[in-house]
């Protein structure tokens, strides 16, 4: 053979004529090549099937698997660079997801059963809108009385004092329930609602040292200072736990007629109600799901899923809490659940015109861009284009 073996692979892939040997030779080259090669490999290739028309897709999970660990290698994830090197890693972030999208299509890496007609379509630029952008640390705290708080606009330090708990707001944002004055026994419990709009996100220390990192359009209403056998608060939307260690006061987190109860772990839990079920992402700890009569324990690696009945999967747990790293991330996920995302950081409403795309894609997108550029990379793939009309997003072929 006078061609290496990545040249031969795309030669036949461009042709349609790739076989299973051909896939297990490029899949054994992956493994032992070296990573500045593949880098070189998969950024030389990029271009090669951008404008290809749609293939045959052969069934070869472990090639896409193989495939998709290395480009996770080769970039490398955000939360690792500050808020000023994020421009310069913009590049590798493209890269991750036009590769996927264009280079790896003919072999199903990106997206999976690919099997709808698109039509030619020349990609336009998104028209910039000056009304939108990304999130921030926006809530409204509602106390006990029904006096309201709107923390991003607060002053620092002490905002209020409830039967000898005070309430404080950190120079960094968090917001602090400070017990320590608290006579357990002799104080009226007061409960209290935190609250996220669309494009918010805030944090939280409970009063008995607990932190919950509020996404955005989520509430979680708690006591003031806890008393009795169990610390229980109600949560709407989506919060990652870090729950203080208490054995002889187990936590238990209240949502979607379910309880997740916990004694010290963390813990992500999804539940807005477009979505298709309530999940529980856990990354330390031990946590058990309440369904009704039903109960299943979860350990770390694991995601209970909660619909009608409980399943439970072994995960990637990272990936569920990137959005509090500051980052959006798609594994093999489909449009819809992309765009409610992008819909509930952004503040935007979502239509679509035309048929949806059935693929499912794979990438990690900072949450801090400007929404034109994370529906771009989007557009990357050639499986999607967006329109910008006010503050409403049309996705279509």
């Amino acid at each position: 053979m006078s061609q290496s073996i990545p040249e031969y692979f795309f030669e036949k892939l461009k042709n349609q004529e790739l076989d299973e040997s051909d896939h297990l030779m490029f899949t054994e080259w992956l493994k032992i090549a070296p990573e500045d090669e593949v880098d070189e490999v998969l950024e030389k290739y990029s271009w090669y099937f951008q404008n290809q028309p749609d293939a045959h897709y052969p069934e070869n999970s472990n090639l896409v698997n193989l495939i998709e660990s290395k480009l996770d290698e080769i970039a490398p994830p955000v939360q690792e660079v500050d808020r000023q090197e994020r421009k310069v890693m913009l590049s590798p972030f493209v890269m991750r997801i036009s590769i996927a999208a264009s280079l790896l299509v003919g072999v199903c890496l990106f997206y999976y059963y690919f099997n709808e007609t698109r039509p030619s379509m020349a990609s336009a630029p998104i028209a910039r809108s000056a009304k939108i952008v990304p999130g921030g640390n926006k809530a409204i705290l509602t106390l006990s009385n029904g006096n309201t708080i709107t923390l991003d606009s607060a002053h620092n330090g002490m905002l209020a004092s409830q039967n000898s708990v005070q309430v404080i707001k950190k120079k960094n944002g968090q917001l602090v329930y400070d017990a320590s004055a608290v006579n357990q026994t002799g104080n009226e419990v007061a409960y209290n609602t935190i609250t996220t709009p669309r494009g918010g996100q805030y944090q939280i220390q409970l009063p008995d040292g607990s932190k919950v990192w509020l996404n955005a359009e989520s509430s979680l209403r708690f006591p003031a200072h806890f008393t009795g056998t169990r610390r229980l608060v109600t949560l709407t939307g989506e919060g990652y736990f870090e729950v203080a260690k208490d054995k002889a006061h187990p936590f238990t987190v209240d949502i979607n007629n379910m309880e997740v109860e916990v004694l010290g772990t963390h813990f992500d839990i999804m539940g807005y109600k477009d979505e298709a079920a309530t999940a529980t992402t856990l990354l330390e700890g031990a946590v058990k799901i309440k369904k009704g009569n039903v109960e299943q324990m979860i350990v770390p690696g694991q995601q209970a899923k909660v619909n009608q009945d409980i399943t439970v999967a072994n995960v990637n747990v990272n990936e569920a809490v990137e959005w509090k790293n500051g980052n959006f991330n798609f594994s093999h996920e489909k449009l819809e659940s992309i765009m409610r995302k992008i819909a509930r950081w952004y503040d935007v409403d979502v239509a679509y015109s035309g048929k949806v795309t059935n693929a499912t894609f794979v990438g990690t997108i900072p949450r801090s861009e400007q929404i034109t550029e994370v529906l771009k990379y989007l557009e990357l793939t050639g499986l999607v284009h967006f329109k910008i009309t006010e503050r409403r997003i049309t996705a279509m072929p």
